[in-house]
């Protein structure tokens, strides 16, 4: 059996997970919004249109955001479609995903879905076709109370309190040639910053996210240098920038930029997701450094995912569209993923599952039937429940395997999330490889003893199991014992293709001293 050893100590801490970090993206398209999460006529429909069951899920899963609405549809999209009578809104051509837009659901019923599901929402404004004005339009609709012209036209439409939106993302992806009028670096950041001026002179208080390298992809000739030169211009005026990443280990589905990767490959996802959050997070400090800068641009990682071999292909293309079907090792895949993002957590402070439901989501529906869970939604729910709090620095000795392009790479991951209040620490472990177990020795030495409350496995014999309509329930997480750690020191096995979570809890020198007390009192009573 392999080995990995990875020692924590509560003095060296990465930073505090932001609560942003376990979020989601609802766009319109596919079945993921239309005939998803809003389908009128459906017996679990609410009065708006809106799946019931949807909505539970989505409560159940812990999102805390929703990036919306897009997406490549938001470069063509004009928000004042979606407001208003529903019987007077235009349909119109979606040119991103060629169908059309009926503009049944636009923001004021979206906002209202997403405050029911628990969740904020950070809104896209249109840096495509859309103009400096309209996004600075939006704004006032969402987030002035009363008295102008255009947050007086949002109490005409039965909305009379203002939504207060905080976060929003300065357009969609646009240095990708499959993007509705897509730009230069210079060109968008010009746009950009003008767009940022205007926002924030209509409510100061927001903060903005400008668009990165939407791929680090071999064949996306903008990575690097459209972040210098976006960050460049715009440093001052927004808080973020952006970066999306989908992963595709399916020859045979080939997207935008043509790969080779096979599942042979999938250890080398992890190192390649590290090198491109290094190569951004440089990029925005030699900026800082350049300019003098005293402030730190944090990064918004609004897409992630799996491409699933029925995902959705950019550029227009006419498609049918089902939904993902995830299997074991996909989850496994999401939850290194969320660990590698938690080990980030000093400069990730957004991040944003891609899509919610149906086409790529963690949520599945039939149009006539029932909402199941995706395998990816356990993982999901794991760490927006149990990773609160900062994450711990790791130094680890990690098993690696050979890959079929690219050499030997590792096979396990870890992130620790310790919540000095409650005392509750969490380690989050995959295993990725797909033959062999591996041992895992955590070193708590400098952390104290600790109290094992329980681990969580999601393992099934079949890499390949997914969950469907008729077995639902094929693969989910199984509740596990774990030992104590009087010593500060615990061995746990890692199935193969698993994911673990490990829950402790820190044992003050109080809470020694009690139970020893209780002990003592216990054996005199005897």
């Amino acid at each position: 059996m392999k080995r990995a050893k990875v020692v924590y100590d509560r003095s060296f801490t990465v930073g505090k997970v932001d609560e942003r970090m376990y979020s989601s993206f609802v766009e319109h398209l596919g079945r993921c919004l239309y005939n998803g999460i809003y389908q009128p006529g459906h017996p679990s429909a609410d009065e708006n249109g809106f799946r019931e069951d949807v909505k539970e899920l989505i409560r159940e899963l812990g999102v805390t955001g929703i990036r919306y609405p897009g997406g490549n549809f938001v470069s063509g999209y004009h928000w004042r479609d979606g407001v208003g009578p529903r019987k007077t809104r235009p349909v119109r051509k979606d040119m991103a995903w060629n169908v059309l837009e009926t503009n049944e659901v636009g923001a004021n019923e979206f906002l209202r879905f997403a405050g029911e599901c628990g969740a904020q929402v950070y809104m896209s404004v249109n840096l495509g076709t859309g103009t400096p004005s309209e996004a600075a339009e939006l704004v006032e609709y969402c987030n002035v109370g009363q008295g102008t012209a255009v947050s007086d036209l949002r109490r005409s439409h039965g909305v009379l309190q203002p939504y207060g939106i905080r976060t929003w993302c300065l357009g969609n992806e646009m240095d990708g040639e499959w993007q509705i009028q897509m730009h230069t670096a210079q060109e968008y950041a010009r746009k950009a910053k003008e767009t940022a001026k205007m926002m924030k002179w209509i409510d100061p208080s927001i903060e903005l996210v400008a668009c990165g390298s939407c791929t680090n992809e071999i064949g996306h000739r903008t990575f690097g240098d459209w972040d210098l030169q976006v960050l460049e211009e715009c440093y001052e005026y927004v808080e973020y920038l952006s970066i999306h990443r989908y992963y595709n280990y399916h020859p045979g589905k080939q997207m935008f930029y043509p790969m080779n990767e096979d599942a042979g490959d999938i250890p080398f996802i992890f190192r390649d997701l590290r090198d491109y959050l290094d190569t951004i997070i440089s990029a925005c400090d030699f900026v800082k450094g350049k300019k003098r800068s005293g402030k730190t641009m944090y990064l918004s990682f609004d897409e992630w995912g799996l491409i699933a071999e029925t995902g959705a292909v950019p550029g227009g293309q006419s498609q049918s569209y089902g939904f993902a079907s995830f299997g074991e090792m996909d989850a496994v895949i999401y939850g290194g993923m969320l660990c590698v993002f938690l080990n980030y957590a000093d400069r990730i402070r957004i991040a944003c599952q891609s899509l919610l439901v149906n086409e790529g989501g963690m949520i599945t529906t039939l149009p006539e039937g029932k909402a199941i869970r995706q395998t990816t939604y356990y993982v999901f729910q794991d760490v927006a429940k149990y990773g609160r709090g900062t994450v711990l620095r790791g130094a680890a000795d990690l098993p690696e395997r050979e890959t079929t392009h690219h050499g030997l790479q590792e096979t396990v991951q870890t992130a620790c999330v310790y919540d000095q209040e409650s005392g509750a620490l969490t380690v989050f472990a995959m295993n990725c490889d797909s033959e062999e177990d591996v041992l895992l020795e955590l070193d708590f030495r400098a952390v104290g003893p600790l109290k094992g409350l329980g681990k969580r496995e999601l393992y099934d014999d079949d890499p390949w199991a997914v969950n469907s309509f008729d077995e639902e329930f094929r693969v989910t997480p199984r509740e596990c014992s774990l030992e104590d750690c009087p010593d500060g020191q615990a061995r746990v096995q890692l199935k193969k293709h698993s994911w673990n979570v490990l829950r402790y809890r820190h044992i003050s020198s109080a809470d020694s001293c009690a139970s020893a007390e209780g002990t003592a009192a216990d054996r005199k009573h005897i």
